[in-house]
């Protein structure tokens, strides 16, 4: 790249990455917008972009499953973004595959897929879904590092975290593979992460309220089996209000 394209470059890489107070503004556009404005110019420069496109090549599964898929939600590329070392890329296919913890994406031609680079990966989003990385801490009630789907973030946090693994059979003489599944949830109140897998945990993580917690279930006919996610969105909003 010539010396002026990659002065340009640099200087549209720092107007994303200055804080408002160190910029100048442009036209009397608020610092919002003058920042946007700055980060298109910079994705729309550089396209197709060398930061994003950097990664091993993904290899498709060679064998069939007879149920089930490895991938997080849907079996295709579907629309999100990703905070890839320290840049954010907006409106990229994104698939996650939970088998081998990898988020993939098509290479600038669309040839192949490439696995992005997990140790530069800060966070990303696959349509409405958020995912943030969590590293390591000397704190041993801490969820263990890596990706974790963001149900809720208020005064409390709670997280989930799937996991699938291929398991293989024989039958009649061949190797059968499906996918087996299984998914934890991990709530932090107070400083302290609590892991959740079923209505006794619930209890035990909000055992200062469990009274009021229990009338509260059962006056919205919230039960834990029936919808896992929504219940703990539900009871942590109403823990947080009984602190604001």
């Amino acid at each position: 790249m010539p010396l002026a394209n990659q002065l340009y470059c640099l200087f549209l890489l720092l107007c994303c990455l200055l804080p408002p107070a160190t910029r100048a503004q442009s036209d009397s556009l608020p610092d919002h917008l003058a920042l946007n404005n700055a980060i298109r110019q910079y994705h729309t420069y550089l396209t197709p972009e060398p930061g994003l496109y950097r990664g091993s090549q993904y290899v498709i599964y060679s064998f069939q499953l007879k149920e089930g898929h490895p991938y997080f939600d849907e079996d295709h590329m579907q629309t999100g973004s990703v905070l890839y070392n320290g840049i954010l890329y907006k409106d990229v296919p994104l698939i996650y595959d939970l088998v081998k913890d990898a988020l993939v994406t098509n290479d600038a031609g669309k040839i192949y897929k490439i696995a992005l680079i997990n140790q530069e990966i800060d966070s990303f989003t696959i349509q409405n879904h958020i995912f943030i990385k969590l590293k390591d801490s000397l704190t041993p009630t801490v969820p263990r590092p890596g990706f974790y789907q963001l149900l809720y973030d208020g005064r409390s946090t709670i997280l989930k975290k799937e996991k699938k693994t291929i398991r293989e059979e024989v039958s009649t003489g061949a190797i059968v593979r499906s996918i087996d599944y299984s998914v934890t949830y991990y709530l932090k109140k107070e400083n302290t992460w609590y892991t959740i897998n079923n209505k006794k945990g619930l209890m035990r993580a909000f055992r200062n309220k469990s009274p009021e917690l229990r009338k509260f279930l059962r006056a919205g006919d919230i039960k834990f089996q029936d919808d896992k996610d929504n219940t703990l969105l539900k009871t942590a909003a109403w823990y947080d209000s009984l602190h604001q």
